[in-house]
C-alpha cells in the first residue's frame, strides 16, 4: 500500500512537478524543440541544394553524352559511305537508340530552367536536321551509289549543322556551369548555417540553463 501511495499522482506532484523541476526542464526543453526544428529545416535545405547540385552535373554529363553519340552516328555513317561495308553502320544504329534516350534525359533535367528547356528544344530541332542528313545519304548511297552519296555529303558540310550543335551544347553547358556555381554557394551556405544553429543551440541551452539556476539561487536566499 505504501509502494502504491509513493507512485500516486500526489506523491509525483510533490516530489518531482515542483517549481524548479519545471524551471528547469520547460525552457531548456522549449530550446532544444526549437533546435530541433531548426537543424532539421537546414538539413533539408542543405538536401535538396545538394540533389540540385547532382541535378546539374548530370545534365551537364548528358550534353556530353549527346555530342558523343553524334559523333559516332556521323562517324559510321562516314564509315559507310566510303567501305561500302554495312558492317560500319554499327555505331550509326546504336547512336540513333542512345539519343532517343539522351534528348528525354536532358529535356527533363533542365525542365525547371524555361531559357534552357528553350535552348534543348532548339538542339533537338539540329539534331533531326543532322540525322536526316545522315539517313539521306545512307539512302543515297544504296540507290545512286557511293559516288553521289559523298557529293550530297560535300553540300551538307556546307551547312555546318554539326558545327551549329555544338554551339548549342556550349551554350547550354555555359549556363549549366553557371547554375552550378549558384547552387554550389548555396550548399557551402546551408553547411554554415548548420553550423551556426548547433552552436546557437548549444549557447541557448547553456544560458538558459544558467538563468534558471541563477533565478533558483535568489529565490532560496530571499526566502
Amino acid at each position: 500500500m505504501s509502494q502504491m501511495s509513493e507512485w500516486s499522482w500526489e506523491s509525483l506532484r510533490q516530489n518531482y512537478l515542483t517549481v524548479p523541476t519545471l524551471l528547469r526542464s520547460i525552457p531548456v526543453g522549449i530550446v532544444i524543440a526549437a533546435g530541433v526544428f531548426a537543424t532539421t529545416w537546414t538539413h533539408t535545405l542543405l538536401s535538396d541544394h545538394q540533389d540540385m547540385v547532382v541535378h546539374t552535373y548530370e545534365a551537364i554529363d548528358t550534353t556530353k553524352d549527346v555530342l558523343i553519340a553524334l559523333d559516332d552516328a556521323e562517324t559510321g555513317q562516314r564509315g559507310y559511305l566510303v567501305s561500302s561495308d554495312r558492317q560500319y553502320l554499327a555505331p550509326y544504329e546504336k547512336a540513333l537508340g542512345r539519343l532517343q534516350t539522351l534528348r528525354v534525359n536532358l529535356l527533363n533535367r533542365v525542365s525547371d530552367n524555361d531559357s534552357q528547356v528553350a535552348r534543348v528544344r532548339q538542339l533537338g530541332v539540329l539534331i533531326d536536321e543532322k540525322l536526316g542528313e545522315l539517313s539521306r545519304s545512307i539512302t543515297l548511297h544504296d540507290t545512286d551509289g557511293a559516288d553521289a552519296a559523298r557529293a550530297q555529303e560535300s553540300t551538307y558540310m556546307a551547312v555546318a549543322t554539326m558545327d551549329r550543335i555544338r554551339d548549342v551544347i556550349g551554350d547550354i553547358t555555359v549556363n549549366e556551369r553557371n547554375l552550378l556555381e549558384v547552387r554550389q554557394a548555396e550548399v557551402e551556405t546551408d553547411e554554415f548555417r548548420i553550423r551556426i544553429v548547433a552552436i546557437a543551440i548549444g549557447l541557448a541551452s547553456f544560458l538558459t540553463r544558467a538563468g534558471v539556476e541563477m533565478y533558483l539561487t535568489r529565490t532560496r536566499r530571499s526566502e
